[in-house]
């Protein structure tokens, strides 16, 4: 069987698992609700070498994953919906390695492998939730590596796999996928915080007009960059900092900022209490709204519950 069947088989396994699962399809979909909704156990732990583990429910008691903590964020929700995907697709139980071979990425994997990676892609990157992080973004479709990268940012997903999921959602072709494959998400996020490039774990987050209202998911150490025309923030709530972390400030690639200009770029800390509101005045009446919430350190089973 071909990575065709294998998407073929995920996009419609990962609608049934939207609607068994209640699921809104619309917007950032939080894998690790899902997960306890079907009744699998999540547990997290540095496994090196390894991506995930699935044990299905065939030695008794329930089912249950085990997630690299030593991933960040994003890469641990594909991998969560990956163990889903094992586990809605009746897989048994499955280690997942970082690389599944020693080839091309996908080469020589073993069809319920495949399965299980469309699954994922699908199952957090449905139609309707691309189309809403687009809006966002003020697109109709990429047109860059970076206009994915920030699709990616409002999606809660790796900038690779997103990449590939867009040929699937017939956005972009093959030989776009392949060029912005070889695009570095470093240098795009970068690029996308005035030069100051936010830690290996971290990302950069482009707020634009469209954003308006929404929630943004971040973690410690991402930075939130105000695209606004005329805007400036307004009073930085409690863990919010115009300044990079200082454990991972890193040496800018383009020209630093006037001393005197305003700031745009803006850092998160763990310091973030809750779901937190920041606003942005346009011209001294237009107020540019969202909410930023912060998302837990992973590690042992309580912290996948929020």
């Amino acid at each position: 069987m071909s990575w065709n069947a294998a998407h073929g088989v995920a996009m419609i396994a990962a609608a049934q698992a939207h609607e068994a699962l209640g699921v809104s399809v619309d917007d950032y979909i939080d894998v690790f609700a899902a997960l306890r909704q079907a009744g699998v156990e999540v547990v997290g732990q540095d496994l090196g070498g390894l991506l995930g583990l699935y044990v299905d429910a065939s030695v008794g008691g329930l089912p249950g994953c085990l997630v690299n903590t030593g991933l960040e964020e994003v890469s641990m929700r594909h991998t969560a919906a990956h163990e889903l995907g094992h586990h809605r697709l009746n897989h048994g139980t499955s280690i997942d390695h970082q690389a599944q071979s020693a080839g091309r990425w996908g080469e020589g994997w073993p069809q319920h492998e495949r399965d299980a990676e469309a699954f994922a892609s699908w199952f957090l990157m449905p139609r309707p939730a691309v189309r809403t992080a687009l809006k966002r973004c003020q697109l109709q479709r990429p047109q860059s590596a970076s206009d994915v990268y920030r699709l990616a940012r409002w999606l809660g997903t790796p900038y690779a796999t997103t990449v590939r999921h867009l040929v699937r959602l017939k956005m972009i072709d093959r030989q776009t996928e392949a060029l912005w494959l070889k695009h570095s998400p470093g240098v795009l996020k970068a690029e996308l915080a005035d030069g100051s490039a936010p830690g290996p774990r971290s990302h950069t987050h482009v707020l634009l007009p469209a954003a308006h209202g929404a929630t943004l998911h971040v973690s410690a150490g991402d930075a939130l960059h105000l695209a606004v025309p005329h805007a400036r923030y307004d009073c930085l709530p409690q863990g919010l900092d115009p300044s990079p972390p200082a454990a991972e400030a890193q040496m800018s690639f383009l020209d630093a900022p006037e001393p005197h200009s305003p700031v745009q770029t803006v850092w998160v800390s763990e310091e973030v209490d809750g779901d937190t509101t920041v606003t942005a005045t346009a011209d001294d009446t237009a107020v540019f709204r969202v909410t930023v919430r912060l998302v837990p350190q992973r590690r042992g089973s309580d912290h996948f519950r929020t």
